[in-house]
């Protein structure tokens, strides 16, 4: 298996305005991919939020349901395509990393 390097970390508040994780991003963390990223692994730590991957906006009715304490699993194209918003009044955060290894491998598959 190859090794597993990160790229960088971000938080990310989801909040009431759709938008991707790089759209979201908190300060000092990544606005655009870092250079080498080819996928990203977080976990929802704070409320409830909803995702859509098909280029419609989800709404806080619309998209799949995260429930805090999953994992989120996003490719390379997932990074810049998968929108979120909170489903509640409370915004939800994402905390996770950028690797340098298709989320396959990631994931600990080939």
């Amino acid at each position: 298996m190859p090794a597993l390097n990160i790229v960088d970390y971000a938080s990310i508040t989801i909040a009431t305005t759709s938008g991707t994780i790089l759209s979201l991003a908190d300060t000092g963390s990544p606005s655009s991919k870092p250079g080498a990223a080819r996928s990203f692994v977080g976990i929802l730590e704070t409320a409830q939020i909803r995702a859509r991957g098909d280029g419609t906006i989800p709404s806080t009715t619309e998209g799949v349901v995260i429930e805090v304490g999953d994992v989120i699993y996003l490719d390379e194209s997932e990074i810049d395509a998968m929108q979120f918003i909170r489903t509640g009044a409370t915004s939800g955060v994402i905390k996770g990393h950028y690797f340098d290894q298709p989320l396959s491998v990631v994931r600990g598959g080939k």
